[in-house]
C-alpha cells in the first residue's frame, strides 16, 4: 500500500489549559499547561455484511500441526496461526475471498480457496461454509474485501455459514444483502473464541450500506455479527451502527449490541420488531482476533462515555501529565478500562484517539469494567510480518529529519528500497519514527512504502512542535490525526 502525498501541516504550542468543568478548575490549573493540538484528516478503511447456511461439520484436521496443543500454548499455537493467515491475506484484491486458514466449502464446488493465499472471484460464489477454529487444528479464517461497490470489507473467524442474497438479475453488487449463521468453535483452548463470527468494518470515515439478516445496516465504524440459537446478534464495537426492520430504526453506540429473533432455520428476516439497544456482550467477544482486523479496533467494554461540557483529555491517568485537548460537549467515546482508583476512564473516539478523563466528569451508560490499569497499553497492530516493516519509495531517496516536520534538520537521506522499522507516529502531522539501522529518525508518511496499519503505532507525544499554527482537532469518525492514507490505508 502506497500511501499519498499529504498536505504539509502544522503545529503550535497554545499556552494554558482548558477547563472541563467550573467545580474541577482548581485541579486543572495545577495540572501541566501544555496543550497538543492535532490535525483532522479523514481515513479509509474497510466494510462488511452478513448471512446463513447448514449446521457445520467437525474441525478438519490440519496435517502440519504435529505438536501437541495444550492449555499451556495453546495461546501460542493460535497466535502462530492467525500471523500466517495475516501474512497470506494482508494485500488482497477487492472483489474478493481470500484465504487464510482451512478450505471452506463453496457454492458452486469448487476449490478455489483450498490454500492458504487462494483467492476466489466473490461474483461467481453463492455460498461458503467455513470450518470452525481450533488450537490444535486451525479453522476457517477468510477476508471479503468489496471497498470498491460497497464501502466495506468483512473477516470471516471460525464456523460461520454466509450466503449472498443478491440475485445478477437485480444488477446490484453482489454480497451487498448477505445472511450468517454462527456455529461454535472447539473446546481445546480458552483463548479461542467462543462462537464463529463476521467482522464488517467500513471504510474509515465513510457509511456503509448492507442488509445482514434481513436488517438493513449504514455502517461508519465496526461491527460484529453472529449468531446463537434463534438470535442475532449486531455488536457496536467502533463508531456507530444504524439498524433498519420493518420501519424501525435503532442507533448502536459503540459499547452497545442490538438483539433480534429469528424463526428456526430462516436468517432472511427478523421475527421481531427491534428493540432497544442492550449493553454488549463482553465475554462472548473478548477473544475476537482484533489484530487480524484490516484496522485493528480494541474490544470495547460494554457501554459507552459521554462528554456534558468541556474535559480535558490526557496522556495517563494523572492530573499531571500532558493534557492533549479538551474534547467538547456532546462525544460520544468507548471505554477501553479504567484506573486501579476509578477516578480515570481510558477511552477512544471513532477515529482511533485515546486518552484518560475524569470519571466524574463523563456521562454516558457502561456495565462493568474488565480492564483495569494504570499504564496506557499500546494500540494493537495487526499480526504479521508486516505490522512494522516499511521502505523508503522515494527514487530519489527520503529524508530522515530529527522531528516530524520540514522545519526540523535532516539527519541523513536513506536509499531508494531501504527497510526501515516503524516504532511511532507523529501526534500532529503524517510522520512515522523509523529505525534505520543504527540510527532513528522521523519520515514523512507518503515517502514509504508499507503495509503496516500506520493508526496502530504509538503515538510519540515527547516530541518538539514545529513553529507553525495546527487546526483543531475533529473527534468524529472519520477525523483526528493524520497518520493513515487518507485513500485506502486504515
Amino acid at each position: 500500500m502506497k500511501t499519498p502525498l499529504a498536505a504539509a501541516l502544522a503545529a503550535c504550542l497554545l499556552l494554558c489549559a482548558c477547563r472541563a468543568r467550573q467545580d474541577s478548575a482548581d485541579r486543572i490549573q495545577s495540572a501541566a499547561p501544555e496543550i497538543v493540538y492535532v490535525t483532522p484528516t479523514p481515513i479509509p478503511t474497510l466494510v462488511p455484511t452478513a448471512i446463513r447456511f447448514s449446521p457445520t461439520d467437525a474441525p478438519v484436521v490440519s496435517e502440519e500441526r504435529t505438536s501437541r496443543i495444550t492449555a499451556a500454548n495453546c495461546e501460542a499455537a493460535l497466535v502462530a496461526y492467525y500471523a500466517a493467515a495475516s501474512d497470506s491475506c494482508l494485500a488482497g484484491p477487492t472483489g474478493y475471498f481470500c484465504n487464510g486458514g482451512l478450505p471452506p466449502k463453496l457454492d458452486p464446488a469448487s476449490d478455489a480457496l483450498s490454500k492458504p493465499a487462494d483467492l476466489a472471484e466473490a461474483e461467481k460464489i453463492e455460498r461458503l461454509q467455513s470450518p470452525p477454529l481450533s488450537a490444535a487444528n486451525g479453522g476457517g479464517l477468510l477476508w471479503l474485501r468489496l471497498e470498491k461497490n460497497i464501502l466495506m470489507d468483512a473477516l470471516i473467524i471460525g464456523s460461520v455459514n454466509i450466503s449472498n442474497r443478491v440475485s445478477a438479475e437485480t444488477g446490484l453488487a453482489r454480497w451487498r444483502s448477505i445472511t450468517i449463521e454462527s456455529g461454535a468453535a472447539a473446546s481445546d483452548c480458552a483463548a479461542l473464541p467462543s462462537v464463529g463470527a463476521m467482522v464488517v468494518q467500513g471504510l474509515y470515515g465513510q457509511t456503509a450500506s448492507a442488509f445482514i439478516n434481513g436488517v438493513a445496516t449504514e455502517i461508519n465504524g465496526t461491527l460484529i455479527v453472529l449468531t446463537q440459537a434463534d438470535t442475532t446478534k449486531f455488536i457496536t464495537i467502533e463508531g456507530t451502527v444504524l439498524m433498519v426492520a420493518y420501519g424501525q430504526s435503532v442507533t448502536l453506540n459503540v459499547g452497545e449490541q442490538l438483539n433480534l429473533r429469528y424463526e428456526p432455520g430462516d436468517w432472511n428476516r427478523p421475527a421481531q420488531l427491534p428493540g432497544a439497544p442492550v449493553l454488549l456482550e463482553y465475554d462472548l467477544i473478548k477473544n475476537i482476533p482484533i489484530r487480524l482486523f484490516d484496522r485493528p479496533v480494541p474490544i470495547p467494554q460494554p457501554g459507552y462515555a459521554q462528554t456534558q461540557g468541556g474535559v480535558n483529555m490526557r496522556v495517563e491517568p494523572d492530573i499531571n501529565s500532558k493534557l492533549l485537548f479538551q474534547v467538547p460537549a456532546g462525544e460520544t467515546m468507548g471505554i477501553l478500562g479504567k484506573s486501579s482508583d476509578g477516578k480515570w476512564l481510558h477511552i477512544r473516539f471513532g477515529n482511533g484517539d485515546t486518552g484518560w478523563m475524569s470519571a466524574e466528569l463523563l456521562a454516558g451508560r457502561h456495565g462493568l469494567i474488565h480492564n483495569v490499569y494504570d499504564r496506557t497499553p499500546e494500540p494493537p497492530q495487526r499480526y504479521g510480518d508486516y505490522a512494522d516493516s516499511a521502505k523508503v519509495s522515494v527514487p530519489r531517496g527520503g529524508n530522515l529529519r530529527a522531528a516530524p516536520d520540514t522545519a526540523f534538520r535532516v539527519k541523513r537521506t536513506l536509499p531508494f528500497g531501504m527497510a526501515v522499522k516503524l516504532l511511532a507516529r507523529s501526534p500532529y502531522s503524517p510522520w512515522v519514527k523509523v529505525e534505520a539501522g543504527d540510527d532513528t529518525g522521523w519520515m514523512a508518511l507518503f515517502t514509504l512504502e508499507t503495509e503496516a496499519v500506520i493508526s496502530s503505532l504509538p503515538i510519540d507525544y515527547d516530541v518538539p512542535l514545529p513553529p507553525r499554527a495546527t487546526p483543531t482537532p475533529s473527534f468524529s469518525f472519520g477525523g483526528g490525526h493524520a497518520y493513515p492514507d487518507p485513500e485506502s490505508g486504515y
